[in-house]
């Protein structure tokens, strides 16, 4: 059993959690050809990665961007009107821990806005305040040496099921793909958004080959056609088009008995209408990524003495994280938001996001999914005035997983990948919010092993040459290792001794002791 024992153990760590915020400002005077402001519908900030690198000393380096987008009225005006800026920064965050090894760490960012105001300063200006912020998860595989214990020790080992080393590749593409909506014009982008999916994964000589589709929802405006001189949206239409997504991804080691687990994330969406066309160009840049592991067995030293000399041991507590296993399941959530002023005559769309996820498990087994909903909806009143509403709700979810512990670990995403909505008699609407759940867990068990071992050659253990057999009476409690350590003999000679089989069995009565 000896010759099993490995030298190491590798051991998935959160080298960094945390968040970094950027503020956005913008005083804005519109251009000659577009009409005074007279109300503003809506105010979005959509915040986007351009690029992000870890440097050598584990710094992580950010490129990013944020799409502010303002729609309003002109006075006796029914159409929509936009503007669209960008705002651009650029972040530095510190990831190296104390006293640690440089290490490569597995990054994963995801954006959101925090909050947006804006206010016409006058028709001819706006003001924009608002800040966003991108949280920040950064793990790695980490190596711990297991310790060389001297020869001659009485040593308990502990063999564990464990994840082996991670495997993990990425790559970035960038995807240019024209859209053509059949619409005779657009004027711009109201709204839009990308949702990956995963339609194949194939592992092959080292390699993974990752395919998959990005779903892009768009909601634009249409020009007047009647009226051609009149600027802004008359009308609003709905697109949808799914964009394929290819990657191979080089990966020393993987073979088909990994479990392998990939992940497509849509980093920056942007689309572009074409001047006097319905054919929408749309620029994306995709993070493909695919994390392998696979379970292995490792004999780790909890205990340890020598029946000669004095003996001390430092511990270390290790995390081990056992195999992983997924989880996939959808859900709907209900939520009733109403327009400010008149009834509802027709919705152009609505939309949500959850923002701010967490998961954790839970006293009763299960994993409880929490955030907030944040729901938009564009629409036109009876009046014929078009409307914009929003609304945030926090949302709980119990999401039913086997083998779920208090150290359960979920490695997940959490996408709304559609919202429906009912025109309900108070003029009320109710929306219904579809949320794809997917995530990899893992049960960590948190084991006390040996670290170092210092024998105290100079301090002889005592020894009674008065009798060869000593005899005790144990609890429920003891077992063979604890006996022999208390009586400093060894486990091998109590088992013989007293006809054991199994050395982790409780004792219980009488047990013969040898003296060694």
């Amino acid at each position: 059993m000896e010759e099993n024992i490995k030298p190491s153990v590798c051991i998935d760590e959160i080298v960094f959690d945390g968040q970094t915020e950027q503020g956005v400002e913008l005083d804005y005077v519109l251009p000659d050809y577009c009409p005074d402001i007279f109300k503003v519908l809506s105010c979005t900030l959509t915040p986007k990665i351009l690029s992000y690198s870890v440097s050598g000393d584990c710094r992580l380096n950010i490129d990013g961007i944020v799409y502010i987008k303002v729609l309003y009225l002109a006075e006796n005006s029914e159409n929509v009107q936009c503007i669209d800026q960008r705002y651009t920064y650029s972040k530095t965050v510190d990831m190296s821990r104390k006293n640690a090894p440089a290490i490569n760490p597995i990054v994963t960012l995801q954006t959101k806005s925090d909050y947006c105001s804006c206010r016409a300063v006058s028709p001819r200006r706006i003001d924009v305040r608002g800040a966003v912020s991108c949280r920040i998860k950064a793990t790695a595989c980490v190596e711990y040496a297991l310790p060389e214990i001297p020869d001659g020790l009485q040593i308990r080992r502990s063999e564990i099921n464990c994840c082996g080393k991670t495997l993990f590749a990425q790559k970035q593409l960038t995807v240019r793909e024209e859209i053509d909506t059949g619409a005779s014009g657009i004027s711009f982008i109201m709204q839009c958004s990308a949702v990956p999916k995963i339609t194949d994964l194939r592992v092959i000589a080292d390699k993974a080959v990752l395919k998959g589709t990005v779903t892009v929802n768009a909601l634009y405006g249409t020009p007047d056609s009647e009226n051609p001189e009149n600027s802004g949206a008359a009308g609003t239409e709905k697109m949808t088009a799914d964009i394929p997504i290819s990657a191979i991804l080089d990966i020393d080691g993987i073979t088909s008995t990994h479990q392998t687990f990939p992940e497509i994330c849509v980093m920056n969406c942007e689309l572009i209408p074409k001047p006097e066309s319905g054919i929408l160009s749309c620029d994306m840049l995709v993070e493909c990524r695919a994390r392998a592991q696979i379970q292995d067995t490792v004999s780790i030293a909890t205990d340890v003495y020598s029946t000669d000399f004095e003996t001390e041991f430092t511990s270390n507590l290790l995390k081990i994280s056992a195999e992983p296993r997924t989880i996939s399941q959808n859900f709907t959530v209900h939520t009733d938001i109403s327009a400010d002023k008149g009834e509802i005559r027709s919705v152009w769309d609505a939309s949500s996001e959850l923002k701010n996820a967490a998961c954790r498990p839970d006293e009763n087994g299960d994993l409880i999914l929490s955030g907030q909903l944040c729901s938009q909806v564009y629409g036109v009143n009876t009046d014929g005035v078009p409307f914009f509403c929003e609304k945030q709700d926090p949302i709980q979810q119990t999401i039913s997983a086997d083998n779920v512990t208090a150290d359960t670990i979920a490695d997940f995403t959490a996408n709304v990948i559609d919202t429906s909505f009912a025109i309900r008699p108070d003029s009320n609407l109710e929306l219904t919010s579809t949320i794809e759940f997917q995530a990899s867990l893992h049960n960590i068990t948190p084991m006390e092993a040996v670290d170092t071992v210092v024998v105290h050659e100079d301090q002889p253990k005592r020894r009674s040459d008065e009798f060869a057999l000593r005899i005790c009476y144990t609890g429920d409690s003891a077992d063979c290792w604890s006996i022999a350590k208390r009586y400093n003999t060894t486990v091998k000679a109590i088992m013989e001794e007293n006809d054991i089989e199994n050395c982790d069995e409780p004792l219980s009565g009488m047990i013969v002791i040898p003296t060694v």
